[in-house]
């Protein structure tokens, strides 16, 4: 009986998590974008000469919802990746999720009170995996397509990838370190990323 319990326990939870996960995970984008673009707003005299404002918005409302891990391991590559010691991929980790909240903040340093529109989404909620497209909405210049590649870990929805335009960040960075990784070893690869964060 104590057994019968606990599996359905187990099974319970399982499927609870799963029903969070199929929920839609725009409400979780609009409230990142829209604390982050307040922040943004109350701090915008200051932008331009201080991009630690905007740095910590990124990390404070948009990094809780990205796959950080799941990004690295990916963009490095599998054969990469298994390679790497433990110390190697931490410290890639960590470059790279300074990476990513730099490339995300950089344009934002320009702001001027544009809007992120969340578009409806397309296709079933019951996958692993899901895209959701906004446009970036300006009042003095065309609009900015922007897509959000998502997947569900642990009965959350967690960002994998995003794409400005149509290119994709997670490729454009996985092109850019295959190279590098062509000449060089990680370590030099991590050295590299530290010394562009300095530049």
């Amino acid at each position: 009986m104590k057994t019968i319990k606990i599996m359905l326990a187990a099974v319970t939870l399982v499927i609870t998590q799963w029903a969070f996960a199929q929920s839609s995970p725009i409400p979780m984008l609009e409230n990142a974008a829209n604390k982050i673009t307040n922040t943004l707003k109350e701090n915008r005299s200051q932008l331009k000469s201080n991009h630690k404002i905007i740095h910590q918005a990124v990390s404070q409302y948009l990094l809780p919802i990205v796959d950080v891990t799941g990004m690295s391991r990916s963009v490095l590559g599998r054969q990469a990746w298994s390679k790497a010691t433990s110390a190697e991929k931490q410290a890639f980790t960590k470059e790279f999720t300074k990476l990513v909240i730099r490339t995300y903040s950089s344009p934002l340093a320009e702001y001027s009170d544009e809007k992120v529109k969340f578009l409806p989404l397309r296709g079933p909620l019951n996958g692993r995996f899901i895209q959701v497209n906004s446009v970036v909405v300006r009042g003095n210049g065309p609009n900015i397509p922007l897509s959000y590649s998502l997947v569900s870990k642990k009965g959350q929805w967690k960002i994998y990838d995003l794409s400005v335009e149509g290119v994709s960040l997670l490729q454009s960075f996985r092109s850019q370190f295959g190279q590098v990784l062509q000449t060089s070893n990680m370590q030099e690869l991590i050295s590299k990323m530290k010394k562009a964060k300095a530049s």
